[in-house]
């Protein structure tokens, strides 16, 4: 259903307002005031978007034009990058680090001289470091309050959660009472040159809508960086885009086609988690209630990713009411029915027998037929470890390629075919899991065709099959860094070629 209307198309793209509007010279798809203009043509190519206001809902994105699988739809870069991990790291570059190695000004940790560091060095000069995470948030306050004007202005428009927040009685070190005492109050003593609110709200902004990065290309993913256009985007389990982050910019494409008007969302959690543990997350973390589409669905869109298995009929025990948070779950065989809280001990129960069970194939496969006895055979734990086994078959140390047997190749095959017909109901079109393992598909493939005697028309019609997966592999790899996509390059060169 497209959200576009006369009303909301006339003013400009992202502001909506209506004076000094000045239309785009490449596209003629939308309407821009003078201060937003960078933001639809950031480099080289026209972003297909348009910021529109819902009522209950507040700002959401919207596609200005049919917009294909693949196409940018996003390009931000980052107002601000920290720290934000529980080990010790450098707050420049993020890598770890020892606990004798420190700044020589501050003692804050620090192992490299950057542009970053230097915002808090003078400010947080005999800073009583409680925990590291209270470190970091006092750290990437500081970072987000220095942006300049016009970065402050998108950062100021986000969500805080703060009356949310305030109820907060966790003993996190991010629950609220926490981030009150051990860091707003002592950057409040260290003379910071912002009111206590002004802080305070930073702080929510960043908690609220932070995004996992590395400080520098290639670097580790011990931080959170804060993408205040990005950031627009409403969620859904049922996301259309997939980002990339390569050290302060991002790119976010379409992951599957999207026509005109109608929203883009990105997914805040992992979608391969089942409804079960996601909507705790939303509780807790962004403080809503996901209604998707799938949410909505006590199978998930057919995928079963929560269901157990009833006790007494064997028959499939599912949420009563998927959007409550927490409904009865009943057997659709037999009618029995537990309390949402037994639900959530059954599926920890599983996940304590996966997170046990040794990492290497035989026992994994060995583990799959138990947990079948208390869930249904697409529950997201026993998918994850589906996916876990197809990667490990011919990729460790004791097991290559050439020397699977066929049986295990034929395995490795199914595995990864059976975890994208799932999978791919909730996580659709070009994304990182399904380049992954459709590579390993044609790897599989071209191994038997080595191990097999085949005509040439054979021939030629298996390797135009590895050739038809190798080019979906690469449209997958374009969502991901230059250097993983010159990676798979040289790795699909080398498939072919051997």
């Amino acid at each position: 259903m497209s959200l576009l209307t006369q009303d909301n198309i006339d003013g400009c793209f992202f502001c909506n307002s209506t004076t000094q509007l000045h239309p785009c010279d490449y596209c003629e798809n939308i309407q821009s005031c003078e201060k937003h203009l960078h933001i639809h043509r950031p480099s080289n190519t026209c972003l297909p978007i348009r910021i529109l206001f819902q009522e209950g809902v507040g700002r959401c994105v919207v596609a200005a034009r049919d917009i294909l699988a693949g196409e940018m739809v996003i390009e931000d870069k980052a107002a601000m990058i920290g720290p934000a991990c529980r080990e010790r790291v450098c707050l420049e570059c993020l890598a770890p680090i020892s606990e004798d190695t420190r700044c020589h000004s501050c003692g804050l940790p620090l192992c490299c001289e950057g542009p970053r560091h230097h915002l808090e060095c003078q400010i947080m000069k005999g800073w009583k470091v409680g925990s590291n995470l209270s470190l970091y948030l006092a750290v990437c306050i500081i970072r987000g309050l220095a942006a300049d004007g016009e970065t402050q202005e998108l950062v100021d428009g986000l969500m805080d959660h703060l009356d949310d927040r305030r109820l907060d009685d966790g003993e996190d070190d991010w629950d609220w009472k926490n981030v009150e005492c051990h860091v707003i109050d002592q950057l409040v003593e260290f003379g910071v040159d912002h009111s206590k609110l002004a802080m305070e709200r930073i702080a929510g902004i960043f908690l609220t809508n932070n995004v996992s990065c590395a400080a520098l290309k290639g670097g580790e993913e011990n931080g959170f960086g804060l993408f205040p256009i990005f950031s627009i985007l409403s969620h859904s389990c049922l996301a259309n885009t997939r980002r990339c982050v390569e050290g302060e910019k991002m790119k976010v494409r379409a992951t599957i086609p999207i026509k005109k008007g109608q929203e883009i969302l990105t997914s805040y959690t992992y979608p391969e988690l089942g409804s079960v543990v996601r909507t705790t997350q939303f509780r807790t973390t962004w403080y809503f209630d996901c209604a998707c589409e799938r949410c909505a669905d006590p199978t998930e869109l057919g995928t079963f990713l929560s269901c157990l298995k009833c006790a007494g009929c064997e028959g499939c025990i599912l949420p009563a009411e998927p959007l409550m948070y927490d409904s009865d779950w009943v057997c659709g065989g037999c009618g029995h029915s537990i309390a949402g809280a037994e639900a959530m001990e059954r599926t920890l129960k599983i996940k304590k027998k996966c997170d046990e069970c040794k990492e290497n194939i035989e026992d994994m496969e060995n583990l799959i037929p138990e947990l079948l006895k208390f869930c249904h055979p697409n529950h997201y734990l026993i998918m994850q470890m589906k996916k876990n086994l197809a990667l490990m078959y011919g990729n460790t140390e004791n097991t290559s390629m050439t020397n699977l047997t066929d049986k295990q190749l034929a395995r490795k095959v199914s595995l990864c075919q059976e975890w994208m017909e799932v999978l791919g109901k909730v996580d659709r079109g070009f994304t990182l899991t399904r380049g992954i393992l459709l590579e390993e598909v044609a790897k599989s493939k071209l191994e038997n065709i080595k191990r097999n005697d085949m005509t040439k028309i054979q021939l030629l019609m298996e390797m135009k099959g590895v050739m038809k997966l190798v080019k979906e592999v690469g449209k997958c790899k374009q969502f991901e860094s230059e250097e993983e996509q010159k990676q798979f390059a040289r790795r699909a060169k080398g498939m072919i070629l051997n």
